[in-house]
């Protein structure tokens, strides 16, 4: 008899840059454990040496959901962690293109999260070359995040956990949730 594979519960993270994403994935890809699914971004900025156009923000989402779906399919582990979550593309297209265009499609496939985490910008940014615009876009871009949570994700009962201070401080406030929320019910006639 074959049992069927379990299904990872999905963990999404969101945050402007050097809000400590990546860390937060790879500490939580390790301890929860969890698959990782990389960041799609940063893999289009390294192969084309430059940042995404307008035009090219829709084929990065749908590539980045493609990464976590065909990475979900093969996930042998409790957790698939996504760093970012899509919703990160439709944050910077409204960051750098004033583009609100994306925002439906990325709130509809951050339901699909058992948590979105979203990472404070309490950390000090460092600069990555190619990568980060300064910590004044940092703080713009969690605006953002902010009146998604309040305007698109909080109304369609996405839960969204806001993390903040340092790494341990953050993962520890991740599996707090995750052990509060699928913790199994005690069976009948449990003390």
């Amino acid at each position: 008899m074959t049992h069927p594979r379990p299904v990872a519960r999905r963990l999404g993270i969101v945050g402007g840059e050097c809000s400590g994403k990546s860390t937060l994935a790879r500490d939580l890809a390790r301890d929860l454990p969890a698959c990782l699914v990389p960041e799609e971004l940063r893999a289009f900025v390294d192969r084309h040496g430059r940042p995404p156009l307008r035009g090219e923000q829709a084929g990065l989402l749908a590539r980045q959901a493609a990464a976590e779906d065909e990475a979900a399919r093969s996930c042998l582990l409790p957790w698939l962690v996504a760093d970012p979550a899509p919703l990160m593309t439709a944050v910077y297209s409204v960051l750098y293109f004033d583009d609100p265009s994306l925002l439906p499609e990325a709130a509809d496939h951050a339901r699909g999260y058992d948590l979105l985490v979203w990472c404070d910008p309490d950390i000090p940014w460092e600069p990555d070359p190619g990568q980060r615009d300064g910590p004044d876009l940092r703080a713009r871009a969690d605006a953002i995040i902010a009146d998604v949570v309040r305007d698109r994700l909080a109304p369609a009962g996405v839960r969204v956990l806001r993390v903040a201070g340092d790494e341990v401080a953050r993962v520890t406030s991740v599996r707090d949730a995750a052990d509060r929320a699928w913790r199994p019910e005690p069976s009948d006639g449990a003390t």
